[in-house]
């Protein structure tokens, strides 16, 4: 109420706005109220700005869901060559290599890596927008290349600890008997782990990949604010600035 009445407010106007908001109400009874609604998909007004929550979620959920399943989408099939390559020369220089830039990879932050991106393919050549979302609706050509970015962004983390993910399963599945039957038929070991050991090295990945996908989601908050993209990172980052308690609840 002080936030939004300012401290020069009288008594009055400051009653007057807790009753408003049923703030003069007991602290459960306003839980329970607000976990209520919850339920029935009613989370409230914004304080400040006075929208609906459940209908500015829902607005801003397709660029969130959008960077986020991208990230998905693209972060799994780049992580299967590497990690492969990676098992099938584990005892070697190259494979070390990867698992070096794959560390690398888990190590930069998702921010960070937004940033080196608008400065060489949108600043320096141009390529692709700086920032912004364009409705899939709208223009799908255009929606695509708004997402580039921010989904190379987002998912370099989690191709690195997919990769990792990969190296590690592959490198168990290749003690596995049906490999070996697979080479003694004739297969050489990087044809058997392609045909073969990718199949069932991609198993355990889905899994990991479904953990992941929170990971994805918090990553958007800061991607979004990057590449000023009007999500639901971008709101928790917006309501949180505004004391809008309610909105980031």
């Amino acid at each position: 109420v002080t936030v939004l009445l300012g401290k020069e407010a009288g008594p009055g106007d400051v009653q007057f706005m807790r009753d408003e908001l049923g703030l003069d109400r007991p602290l459960v009874v306003q839980y329970l109220d607000w976990l209520g609604g919850v339920v029935t998909g009613d989370l409230g007004t914004s304080y400040g700005m006075g929208y609906d929550i459940f209908d500015e979620i829902v607005r801003r959920l397709e660029p969130t869901l959008m960077i986020t399943l991208g990230g998905l989408l693209v972060s799994v099939p780049l992580a299967l060559l590497p990690g492969t390559y990676s098992a099938t020369h584990a005892k070697k220089v190259r494979g070390g290599v990867i698992d070096v830039f794959s560390q690398i990879g888990v190590a930069i932050p998702a921010f960070w890596a937004g940033l080196l991106l608008v400065l060489v393919f949108a600043v320096r050549l141009g390529w692709l927008p700086t920032g912004g979302y364009v409705p899939l609706t709208e223009d799908p050509i255009e929606c695509l290349r708004s997402i580039i970015l921010p989904v190379l962004a987002l998912s370099l983390g989690v191709t690195a600890v997919f990769t990792r993910y990969v190296r590690t399963a592959m490198i168990d599945v290749m003690t596995e008997d049906f490999m070996r039957a697979a080479m003694a038929r004739g297969r050489t070991r990087r044809g058997a782990a392609l045909v073969h050991g990718v199949r069932n090295a991609s198993i355990p990945l889905v899994t990991v990949a479904a953990l992941q996908f929170g990971q994805l989601i918090a990553g958007a908050v800061v991607v979004e604010n990057v590449f000023v993209l009007p999500g639901i990172g971008r709101l928790i980052v917006t309501a949180t600035l505004g004391r809008e308690v309610i909105v980031v609840q």
